[in-house]
């Protein structure tokens, strides 16, 4: 199955993935895995704070991927003014 992976706010993955046209991770797996797995799979430069599964806020990271799926990946994020 194939799931696509965008990065933001300077996340990076320590590891090499292929990419599409936009630079986004492109990666395969033959079994189902869990987000919280591939999360870890990509070895980031930075944990992630908010995770976002197809357009939807994630907190439950056992949740498994399908075909298609797209996870989006953005690390704490501060500022503003107080």
């Amino acid at each position: 199955m194939r799931v696509i992976i965008k990065l933001f706010g300077g996340l990076k993955s320590k590891r090499a993935f292929p990419q599409n046209e936009e630079g986004d991770l492109i990666l395969e797996f033959t079994e189902p895995i869990a987000v919280g797995e591939i999360i870890e799979t990509l070895d980031l430069n930075k944990k992630p704070f908010i995770v976002i599964l197809n357009g939807v806020n994630l907190v439950d990271f056992s949740i498994k991927v399908k075909e298609g799926d797209e996870i989006s990946l953005f690390p704490p994020i501060a500022g503003g003014q107080c």
